[in-house]
């Protein structure tokens, strides 16, 4: 209802347009894919229904259990850094130095790249014979270093790949976050003998701590659905050992036609990253209070 206004008849039209297409583009598919999580169905084929079988067939996938583990490890390599990174950006971004701006720009032009053209490129940076990195390496007198085909450094070479093309998105937050803080806080810290390491540890980051909550849920969630840095860069190899639970969860639908066992994944996704997130928003919540 439009304030001062009580005829809602404008607010119901003004609203409609976006109320249908999200219940065509989010509403809808949310309630199929709950119900077909509970058919077996090959999308040609006559869906038939299974009840909680597909429920009880994941918790003895063994892939099921490795993706989502790999997907765990992904998470906690590359959530601490990247809000580390953003906060270390945005001071930079938030300095007095005269470059201040185009360090800003510098940092997130990286994140404007899409998935694929971000991937692509590390890849190639990445190649064991003639990417840049084994280059210089052996230019240096050093052997070339299997980067996405070794089961110990693939996953790595994903994360440092994503440091560099997200961490800007998080340096934007904590800019908005510093720019917030009133400059006669850091005044009075200097007036009172405060150099710029305390002022960063006892006024900065304790004022910002919204931000970092935010941050931290939106990487947490971010990270949980990684899967386009995956494809391209190792495909999930080698040997299944950068497989991530999306990309389970698409070969399973797309490739195998397992529909409803792929929604089913798909749901398990959704309760975890779901509970993941609140128990964050909680208890990081009650310790800012």
């Amino acid at each position: 209802m439009i304030p001062g206004n009580r005829d809602t008849r404008d607010g119901i039209l003004f609203s409609l347009p976006f109320m249908i297409v999200f219940a065509l583009f989010m509403v809808y598919p949310l309630v199929f894919g709950f119900y077909i999580s509970f058919f077996k169905w090959n999308i040609l084929g006559t869906p038939s229904f299974l009840g909680i079988q597909n429920y009880v067939d994941i918790m003895h996938d063994e892939k099921f259990w490795s993706s989502l583990w790999h997907t765990v490890q992904f998470v906690l390599m590359t959530t601490p850094v990247l809000i580390v990174m953003g906060f270390l950006m945005a001071l930079l971004a938030t300095s007095h130095s005269p470059l201040k701006g185009v360090m800003e720009t510098v940092f997130f032009i990286p994140y404007i790249l899409s998935m694929t053209v971000a991937a692509t490129l590390w890849a190639w940076i990445m190649q064991k014979d003639f990417g840049i990195i084994n280059q210089v390496i052996r230019l240096m007198g050093g052997e070339g270093v299997s980067w996405l085909t070794s089961e110990k450094n693939a996953m790595w070479s994903i994360s440092i790949a994503t440091y560099w093309w997200t961490a800007g998105f998080n340096m934007v937050l904590y800019t908005a976050g510093i720019k917030q803080i009133s400059k006669e806080v850091f005044e009075s810290a200097t007036v009172d003998g405060a150099n710029a390491l305390q002022r960063i540890i006892h006024i900065t980051i304790p004022l910002v701590k919204p931000t970092t909550i935010l941050c931290l849920i939106l990487q947490v969630i971010a990270s949980f659905n990684v899967f386009g840095q995956v494809y391209v860069m190792t495909g999930g190899g080698p040997a299944g050992s950068t497989r991530v639970l999306i990309q389970y969860i698409y070969e399973t639908g797309f490739s195998y036609f397992r529909m409803g066992y792929s929604a089913a994944m798909s749901y398990i996704l959704f309760v975890i990253i779901m509970a993941i997130s609140v128990i964050q928003y909680i208890t990081l919540g009650r310790r800012d209070s």
